[in-house]
């Protein structure tokens, strides 16, 4: 039964309450946090650093072999100079100018480039006026696409699986394809010393016998490349030729040439 002189309540007043709490305002800042989230990971303007993955080819200027000695019989894990290599690393971008006339003169800038105009050929007064400018035609790989680059690689097939390290220079050629050349520290599992003399003093006298006629004594000694591809380590009775680790780590330089691509990653962070 109403009471006299209360004011009558409506149904929208008390919907809020029955149906809990407003959560409009929650899920304007969930939209709010999942568009800040999009927009970081479109982002790629810090291009300062950058993971690469990349692939090249390495060649050892000593030209020794990688060997495994597998149920005591020693093979061969890479024939030839230049093997394949993995890459994976750090990258940083230096602000050495672009070889390109077009960009002489720009300076270091990471805003939002513009199209660059339908004209791509610069003009030679067009080139004297870039000078202190950013060129906002130009994004920042095209102005300053040199890069120093530090990376581990792996080499498939060979006796370690993290081998060795990789540090050079960079070239970007487009935003996501650099063309890079650098000096490598690679170990090499290798013949030790007191086995290659033993071992070439063991072939010498079964060779007397007609045995062991495939190997080159002289070429074990000085350790060729590929001389113990194949070799046995044990003798015809199975006793082990040398009592000691037969091969040993010997880390050598040579130069990696090869691709790679640059992943920006660091704009997702901020």
């Amino acid at each position: 039964m109403p009471v006299k002189g209360a004011e009558p309540v409506k149904a929208a007043e008390v919907a809020p309450a029955a149906n809990g709490a407003d959560y409009s305002g929650a899920i304007a800042q969930e939209v709010k946090n999942v568009k800040a989230i999009k927009d970081a990971l479109s982002a790629d303007s810090d291009l300062d650093f950058s993971l690469v993955l990349g692939i090249g080819s390495l060649i050892v200027v000593s030209g020794s072999t990688d060997y495994t000695d597998q149920s005591n019989v020693i093979h061969s894990n890479n024939i030839g100079k230049a093997t394949p290599q993995f890459l994976a690393g750090v990258s940083f971008r230096s602000h050495l100018p672009n070889i390109v006339p077009r960009y002489w003169g720009c300076t270091w800038d990471t805003s939002k480039p513009q199209k660059p105009s339908p004209d791509a050929a610069p003009r030679r007064e067009e080139v004297a006026s870039n000078k202190g400018k950013a060129c906002d035609y130009a994004e920042p790989w095209e102005k300053r696409p040199w890069s120093a680059f530090v990376s581990v690689k792996f080499a498939p097939g060979s006796s370690q699986s993290l081998n060795g390290f990789v540090f050079g220079a960079s070239y970007a050629f487009t935003k996501y394809l650099t063309a890079l050349v650098g000096f490598a520290l690679t170990p090499v599992n290798e013949p030790s010393p007191g086995f290659r003399t033993t071992a070439a003093q063991f072939v010498t006298m079964e060779q007397k016998q007609g045995q062991y006629l495939n190997f080159n004594p002289n070429a074990m000694l000085s350790n060729t490349p590929n001389a113990f591809d194949g070799f046995p380590v044990t003798d015809s009775t199975g006793k082990l030729i040398y009592s000691g680790s037969p091969l040993t780590v010997h880390y050598h330089g040579g130069a990696v040439f090869g691709v790679s691509i640059p992943i920006y990653f660091s704009s997702v962070f901020k």
